[in-house]
């Protein structure tokens, strides 16, 4: 292809601009070579102009030239051959990463900096929140007091707040997001003395700043991964104005609550022709595990969702229900709804004596309430940490304390990966503890994770029940069975088969991959459990003991 050139003979793209020199020479000479290497101006392997073609278009002596090159060399963009000149390296997508602490002499160059970290410290924030230990906590605490108490001194605390996002970072149990903070935190000194220099001019700042602080680890220490991501983003947009970079566009003191609200996917609906199982189900089976979705003009969607149902009304339901030989069912709240039980307490009312209901409430639900859920059939109470639906792992305690007296359970979506100190927090609950989906943690990660071993520890002690549904959320697999969940549900089984009920997830919301069969899903069953009393236990002993259907 033939390049358009000008009077020179050059490309105009492959032409530098001669200097205003605003800054050292051998930095803008380097920055706007790196920009056509990455760019692909200047090809992989491609050899460089000569210094002295260098040094007359950017009009200046041979000195800073060979420093920009001695520059590019350093980054891994360009290689030297002695006698032979400069050449494009052969991957340079592959050089190291680069944040050059002298490059860091304007607003522009701050502000880049910043737009970084707003994307990356919400992120660890939230993961910290969700995965940390106790021991970790342990670590962000002490940051946090140290930080304190160089604040409340008036002095500078640079390294504290250095110190503080580290462990933010190592609590978030992700090494590269660990390991680039520490890259991070070593180039931006400059931002942060200059913030903190403007933050500690007065004892009225300094107490702000380190409210800001105080926020994210409050939220850490609760274990709210939302609240994590609202503190961390309200810390980073001060940060922005103390280094006078208000009101950049994006950065809106709104856009935290927005996020998520946009794009609300629409799920496929469930197979409306469910197959018979090969097998038959004993008598009193039930469904541990199902939704009721609509009519949504009576029972409205929160606008804090990440899905959009279709209707999946009880008729349908009790349909595919009958065409497995299933007799029992229980219908748990769903994110969507939030705390607006209507939906799915209409639809035990209207199942009659064999329907039982898991509901989403608050700390703040009082007694009477509970009471007319109890006599509706309610059993138990979901707390869901994966979809948004309100609820967070500092309300657990709270709300199992409120519960007991009922005789209810703890239902609990989580990633069993991803939540620390699982034995430590859920087993001492007063209440017994359900995990959903078989502990939801991808069949990637194996079944010798921490995570999972304190699971089926807890199984083992009588301490917990497991549900082995929802294999289609954990698979690597496109279409049932699933091979690679079958571990997962026979390790829960071994565990104690006293402890495990099975459930359909009817009607599949939010599922990624082609929707399964109601019947493929019962045959699983067989697969995992090929013991008739073992898969009649799991299918009507245990759901009666732990729903009260012989109450």
């Amino acid at each position: 292809m033939k390049h358009v050139t000008d009077r020179s003979g050059k490309a105009p793209e492959r032409q530098f601009q001669a200097l205003n020199r605003p800054k050292r020479l051998s930095d803008e000479i380097a920055r706007q070579i790196s920009e056509r290497i990455a760019t692909g101006v200047f090809a992989p392997g491609e050899r460089m102009p000569t210094e002295a073609e260098l040094a007359v278009e950017f009009a200046v002596g041979r000195s800073a030239i060979r420093e920009a090159i001695a520059k590019l060399r350093q980054e891994g963009l360009v290689t030297t051959r002695q006698g032979v000149g400069a050449f494009v390296t052969e991957d340079p997508g592959a050089a190291s990463f680069q944040i050059d602490t002298d490059g860091l002499r304007t607003i522009e160059d701050f502000r880049h900096v910043m737009e970084l970290r707003m994307e990356l410290e919400v992120s660890v924030a939230a993961m910290a929140a969700r995965r940390r230990s106790r021991a970790q906590l342990e670590k962000v605490e002490e940051a946090f007091q140290a930080l304190k108490s160089r604040l409340e001194r008036g002095e500078a605390a640079v390294d504290e707040q250095h110190a503080f996002h580290r462990a933010i970072a190592i609590a978030s149990n992700n090494p590269h997001f660990r390991d680039f903070m520490q890259f991070l935190a070593s180039r931006i000194r400059v931002a942060l003395s200059v913030e903190t220099e403007r933050a500690t001019g007065g004892r009225d700042a300094a107490r702000k700043l380190l409210r800001e602080f105080e926020g994210i680890l409050t939220a850490v220490r609760l274990g709210d991964p939302d609240k994590a991501r609202r503190a961390a983003w309200f810390h980073l947009l001060r940060s922005a104005d103390r280094l006078g970079l208000r009101g950049l566009q994006g950065w809106e003191e709104s856009r935290m609550t927005l996020i998520g609200e946009n794009l609300i996917p629409v799920c496929a609906p469930a197979d409306p022709q469910p197959r018979k199982p090969r097998f038959t189900p004993p008598p009193g089976a039930c469904d541990c595990h199902a939704h009721i979705f609509g009519p949504e003009s009576r029972y409205p969607y929160t606008r804090h969702r990440t899905y959009t149902p279709p209707d999946a009304l009880l008729p349908a339901y009790k349909h595919m229900l009958a065409t497995l030989g299933i007799q029992r069912a229980v219908i748990v709240q769903p994110s969507v709804y939030g705390t607006d039980n209507r939906a799915t307490l209409d639809a035990i009312r209207a199942g009659g004596p064999d329907f039982r209901g898991v509901v989403v409430v608050d700390e703040n639900i009082d007694t009477a309430e509970m009471e007319r859920m109890h006599e509706a059939g309610v059993r138990g109470v979901r707390i869901n940490l994966l979809f948004k639906s309100g609820i967070e792992v500092s309300d657990v305690r709270r709300l199992a304390e409120k519960i007991a007296p009922f005789g209810w359970h703890m239902q609990m979506l989580i990633d069993v990966s991803e939540f620390a100190d699982i034995r430590e927090t859920l087993g001492r609950l007063p209440v017994d503890v359900v995990f959903d989906h078989l502990g939801h943690m991808p069949t990637s990660i194996g079944t010798d994770h921490p995570g999972f071993r304190e699971m089926l520890s807890l199984l083992a002690d009588g301490r917990a029940w497991a549900k082995i549904s929802g294999a289609y959320r954990i698979t690597s697999a496109s279409r049932t069975p699933y091979d690679d969940v079958a571990p997962y549900a026979r390790a829960i089984i071994a565990a104690n088969p006293e402890r495990v009920v099975w459930a359909s997830d009817w009607p599949h919301p939010y599922v990624n991959i082609p929707m399964p069969n109601d019947g493929d899903l019962l045959d699983m069953l067989d697969d995992w459990a090929p013991d008739a009393a073992t898969r009649d236990r799991i299918l009507a002993t245990n759901p009666a003991k732990l729903y009260g259907f012989e109450e």
